[in-house]
């Protein structure tokens, strides 16, 4: 397609829509006309002419990827039955939704439309992506989308009653009936008892307007008690003294002739820019995010050095008792940033290797779609290596189509031999193997190792290797483990073990410093126990203390644990390796002890967080109807001496903008090792409470100051929901001074 065209001329033309042909897998097609809807928030396709036919409606918050071509599992199989010739591949597109979950695809008219949409669509991904709750509130487009679903009559107004059920089902709040009048008399400027939709927009204004905000800028501003909150701003003087007062201490460094530059940024009213005013609205966003994603961690060390973000049983979006393999799996958690996966292998029917969760009703996928549906996805979320950690129950032949698989598909980013000019008596490190992919195995199995490296012993590992298989398993042999001396003497800094949670927990408390020494010279993964069979998972937090680096879990399961994971590897700009703290890393020469706090190892530290409010909290489940009744629960995870559990007043029927004003203290021995984890739940007095939405984040992440904490969902997706806080954080012993610490960036 030419370049002429500009985003808006690309999604004009969407909007127009083309003519495309829904392809599924059993070989049936469908021409439908699809289209981007006018506000630009999903795409849809013409009805059928079925009477119950209802189209089906994509949001681009729910788009995935979009991956052109047609190399997907699905289409490789109507390629072998003939129903996509080869030549359609430039005329083929998918779109991957619902956490990959879910596909559609679609064949274009010629390649022009394809890329047209392909375009199109990736232009609407991005802008999602790089959208904030404030961008949201500004854009008309999306405050009229509220309009019209209220308007059930489309009479192109709402009435008192419109307005009170929108309130009620899409932002979920009471309001008492004399503000809600003094609200929506104030916006009903033709005083006809409706809302028209430029009265709406001034209505929502007003409802969205920041209380806990003003309450703020009246305390920074000479003008604020004078001045009613629309109108109320900061000029250069007053900004100047906020942000050296109130934010982290790195602003302590600001000159009060940047001010202008800061003002110049983030004020979009030109009037009160030039004027070097800030307005409320601005101050919100200049608060703004409070976690960097930036790569500034040594990345030269070996790889015993780092934890890994690591998953289990990775070919499983569901039940690990039903449900199917899936290689989209794969790709959801490798763009995720986790950067070691699992597969299961056994003998395929058709002589080609398969994936699968062996003595269950789990559907099996090949090997082969895996390997060459995650080669584009391997390093879009990270540079850094990619593990394949191989359960290897193979025949020799199909060992062998393993090894052949491997080596096509993966070519030269797949390493066979040591890299050269490097120390042997050391693992490289993820700067050495950057776009690189290892493969960890056994490459000698015998009866006796079955209970120390398998998910279960009625899964017996294949005994015989095939050379050309073992040749690949360089870095990471897979070995049982042994005690600290049988170790020392016979395996080399190549070889990792694998420990099942139970026996993870034993040696720990027998133990514990030659757990922790072995993890200073060489990998070793943690896998949930076999009695999980409902694919709950482990809490990370011991095994991480131990210096455990890969502890893998289920994924596909959205519980604390994986929440705890995501909040981990947030750190070192979510590129999947996290360096260890020294204490950890030279823990023959520090004598660490996780079990121990007499040593202080670490800078303790007082952590003060005052839960202000939130802003946009989603309802538990899309299910439901009821207005949540929200409070926050703060824990920190580390060291035992550090685990705390607090938690605010509840709220009664408000996930709109509830208030709490509540100031927590921790006292945190160990920071370098520490993870604070914030949710919002759902108080139900009847039922267990349901967790709204979360943030979590290592300790020495966190700024200080006034911060939005920008909310993920339980599945991890990005919300549009905030807290509103205020962070200080002291050094234990500095009981005199008051100065806020330093925080990475």
């Amino acid at each position: 397609m030419n370049n002429e065209y500009g985003s808006t001329e690309i999604l004009d033309q969407l909007k127009s829509g083309s003519f495309m042909t829904k392809q599924k897998f059993n070989g049936k097609k469908f021409p439908r006309r699809f289209f981007l809807h006018e506000r630009e928030g999903f795409i849809t396709y013409e009805k059928s002419r079925k009477m119950f036919g209802k189209p089906r409606i994509y949001n681009v918050k729910d788009i995935d990827e979009i991956r052109s071509g047609i190399h997907s599992p699905g289409f490789e199989k109507l390629v072998k039955r003939g129903i996509i010739k080869n030549k359609d591949d430039e005329r083929v597109f998918s779109i991957m939704y619902d956490n990959y979950r879910k596909q559609e695809h679609l064949i274009a008219s010629d390649i022009d439309t394809r890329q047209l949409w392909i375009e199109g669509l990736q232009q609407l991904i991005k802008r999602h992506g790089q959208q904030t709750q404030y961008h949201l509130i500004q854009e008309e487009k999306w405050i009229l989308d509220f309009f019209h679903l209220a308007d059930k009559n489309r009479s192109n107004t709402l009435t008192k009653k419109e307005c009170r059920d929108l309130l009620t089902n899409a932002f979920q709040v009471e309001l008492p009936n004399h503000i809600f009048e003094q609200m929506f008399k104030q916006a009903d400027k033709s005083n006809e008892g409706v809302l028209n939709s430029d009265e709406f927009i001034t209505f929502f204004h007003i409802l969205t307007r920041r209380k806990d905000l003003y309450e703020i800028m009246k305390k920074h501003t000479k003008v604020a008690y004078i001045q009613p909150m629309e109108k109320v701003y900061m000029d250069k003087n007053d900004l100047y003294t906020f942000l050296r007062q109130c934010q982290n201490k790195n602003m302590n460094l600001l000159q009060l002739e940047q001010v202008q530059d800061i003002i110049n940024e983030y004020e979009k009213n030109t009037e009160l820019r030039d004027k070097g005013l800030l307005s409320l609205d601005e101050d919100f966003d200049i608060i703004g995010s409070y976690h960097s994603r930036q790569i500034y961690q040594d990345m030269t060390r070996p790889l015993c050095d780092y934890y890994i973000n690591t998953s289990h049983n990775t070919y499983l979006f569901y039940s690990q008792v039903s449900g199917r393999s899936n290689p989209e799996a794969y790709n959801r958690v490798l763009l995720m940033g986790c950067r070691a996966v699992e597969l299961d292998c056994y003998d395929g029917d058709n002589g080609q290797p398969i994936v699968t969760h062996a003595h269950t009703f789990v559907k099996p996928c090949s090997f082969e779609s895996i390997i060459r549906s995650i080669e584009p996805n391997l390093f879009k979320a990270s540079p850094y290596p990619v593990i394949l950690n191989i359960e290897n129950h193979c025949s020799l032949e199909q060992q062998k189509q393993m090894a052949r698989i491997l080596i096509d598909i993966l070519g030269d980013r797949l390493i066979t031999k040591p890299l050269p000019n490097k120390d042997p008596s050391i693992l490289p490190s993820p700067e050495d193997l950057k776009h690189r992919v290892l493969i960890r195995s056994k490459k000698i199995s015998t009866a006796h190792d079955e209970a120390d490296d398998n998910d279960t012993i009625l899964n017996p590992l294949s005994k015989d290797i095939q050379p050309e298989l073992a040749a690949l398993f360089i870095y990471l042999q897979n070995v049982p483990f042994r005690d600290s001396v049988y170790s020392k003497v016979h395996y080399s800094p190549f070889h990792s073990s694998s420990l099942a949670e139970n026996t993870f927990y034993k040696l720990a408390q027998s133990e514990p410093l030659n757990l922790v020494e072995q993890t200073t010279r060489r990998l070793l993964r943690l896998y949930p126990g076999g009695i999980r069979q409902d694919s709950s998972n482990p809490d990370p937090i011991e095994p991480w203390n131990f210096g455990i680096q890969m502890v893998a879990l289920n994924y596909h399961t959205e519980d604390d644990a994986i929440a705890l994971c995501h909040g981990k590897f947030l750190d070192n700009g979510g590129c999947g390796y996290v360096l260890k703290p020294n204490y950890l890393i030279n823990a023959k020469h520090t004598y660490f002890n996780p079990l121990s706090y007499d040593t202080n190892l670490d800078s303790p530290q007082i952590l003060t967080l005052k839960i202000i409010s939130g802003q946009f909290l989603p309802r538990s489940n899309v299910k439901t109807s009821d207005i949540p009744d929200p409070y926050v629960r703060i824990s920190t995870h580390g060291l035992h001496c550090d685990d705390y559990a607090r938690k605010t007043k509840v709220i009664d029927n408000n996930g709109f903008d509830p208030n709490w004003n509540e100031t927590f203290q921790f006292h945190i021995k160990y920071p370098q090792m520490c993870l604070i984890n914030i949710s919002v739940m759902d108080y139900d007095v009847l039922t267990q409470n349901d967790r709204i939405a979360y943030f979590c984040s290592p300790l020495t992440m966190i700024q200080t100051g006034y911060r939005h904490i920008h909310l993920r969902a339980n599945n991890n997706d990005q919300t549009y929901s905030t807290l509103f806080v205020h962070i200080n954080i002291q050094h234990e012993n500095d009981d005199n001074d008051q100065t806020i610490i330093s925080t990475r960036f």
